[in-house]
């Protein structure tokens, strides 16, 4: 997951953001408050879902750390955008580029969609989606009771494929969605 480009990067025609909320590109600034938003929003979506101690223990720092370093790393397809809300705030990020898997149903990954509550419902999921998807075939990795998530992808066209793994430091299980285009 590279930052994708130096630029803000307004929603694409017919999906227009909130007023004062914007997506960008992740730049090394971004990372330690990302840190502790995304681990937040963790907590938060798994909780009842994951073990409550792997969510406590879970590191804003290590998290930060992990950021700072996908943001140096050199530009590749696609990247992560950022969240900010009217105040300034990051208030999520989404990332995606090409697929992980080795027998990729995709050549298109959806890495990652979290935001923060405040942010959910406002149309910055799908502004999102839009930037880093758009109407090509891609696939995505969800945790399995993460209902709403879930039902966020089904809504944008996504169908569970069968394929299973586990959250190897939880055990908890993860399914593969795709969407085809055509």
């Amino acid at each position: 997951m590279a930052d994708g480009g130096a630029h803000a990067h307004p929603a694409p025609a017919g999906r227009a953001l909130p007023d004062g909320w914007r997506l960008a590109p992740l730049v090394a600034a971004d990372c330690d408050e990302l840190g502790r938003v995304h681990m937040a929003v963790w907590r938060e979506a798994y909780a009842g879902i994951m073990p409550a101690d792997y969510l406590a223990a879970l590191s804003e720092e290590n998290c930060a750390a992990r950021w700072r370093s996908i943001a140096s790393a050199p530009r590749a397809e696609g990247g992560t955008l950022v969240v900010r809300d009217p105040d300034g705030c990051v208030a999520g990020f989404a990332s995606a580029g090409p697929s992980r898997d080795d027998d990729a149903p995709t050549r298109w990954e959806l890495y990652a969609v979290n935001l923060a509550a405040h942010a959910r419902g406002t149309g910055v999921a799908d502004a999102l989606f839009d930037r880093l998807v758009g109407d090509r075939d891609a696939s995505l990795w969800v945790v399995e009771a993460n209902a709403r998530a879930r039902a966020f992808y089904e809504r944008r066209g996504f169908a569970d494929e069968g394929s299973r793994t586990e959250h190897e430091p939880t055990g908890t299980t993860e399914i593969r969605m795709v969407r085809r285009s055509a």
